[in-house]
């Protein structure tokens, strides 16, 4: 009965977010109540709340008590970076930040291997200790952004630096669902290290080819869950790791200073 609830307030987190994410529901406007929701969806008060408090963690809505739920701004105390606010008004989803990422991470890797100076191996081969000692699923995360951050960075190419600090927020989000399940880690850990051994050793094929091994695991785990919406799958996996933060908190958190949220 309480999957069926949950999947109950899915859907109609679903329907009000398409709702904001179209302009039907503006920035500034306020939502229905929650009597009036429940009455349209033939849904509990409570089924309506959780479905607010979705919409809350994707970042479309603030509830203020005693007032109701209103619409989010672009700007605000909310910092997502102006494309990362459109990523998420287009419901990226999983499929397709791999293939972005596959795109660049993957010739940032071959070009790492000609333009990574001693600093940039050192930074990298430091972010990969972290990555492999992480003992939560939140330092894991962190962690992982670090190192393919490091990595992108090694390729000294300012354009493809910058193109893939405007998916950080997506990236995390990709990372947080990976987290939560051991088989996928077991599986893509070893790529980290083949990817930094293969950028120390001036191999661009083999740093690609890592890099694409490592990017490819998603398409073959993550079941339906490759073609949903990414914040809708984080915030899912963030409750199956334990985490009590909602999905933007939890972005606040681990991207860096100006990078996002």
């Amino acid at each position: 009965m309480g999957s069926l609830s949950r999947n109950a307030g899915d859907a109609i987190a679903d329907v009000l977010a398409e709702r904001v994410l179209s302009g039907e529901y503006a920035a500034g406007d306020r939502l229905p109540s929650e009597r009036q929701l429940a009455v349209e969806f033939g849904a509990s008060r409570p089924m309506v709340r959780e479905a607010l408090r979705s919409l809350v963690e994707r970042g479309l809505i603030d509830v203020e008590p005693g007032r109701g739920a209103f619409v989010r701004g672009d700007t605000g105390p909310r910092s997502f970076q102006p494309l990362d606010l459109e990523y998420r008004r287009r419901g990226t989803t999983a499929r397709q930040l791999s293939e972005t990422r596959l795109m660049l991470e993957t010739e940032a890797a071959a070009l790492a291997t000609g333009y990574a100076d001693d600093a940039d191996l050192a930074v990298l081969a430091a972010a990969l200790e972290r990555l492999e000692a992480s003992a939560t699923p939140f330092e894991r995360v962190r962690n992982d952004l670090a190192f393919h951050a490091a990595l992108v960075a090694a390729a000294h190419n300012p354009v493809i630096e910058t193109m893939f600090a405007s998916i950080y927020g997506l990236t995390v989000e990709l990372m947080v669902r990976s987290a939560s399940d051991a088989e996928i880690i077991r599986q893509s850990e070893p790529y980290h290290r083949i990817a930094y051994e293969a950028i120390r050793d001036r191999d661009p094929a083999a740093a690609r080819a890592a890099i694409e091994a490592h990017l490819s695991i998603a398409a073959s785990t993550y079941g339906d869950d490759y073609d949903r919406r990414l914040d809708t799958t984080a915030t899912r996996a963030l409750r199956l790791i334990g985490s009590g933060a909602g999905l933007e908190e939890f972005l606040r958190t681990v991207l860096p200073d100006g990078s996002g949220s």
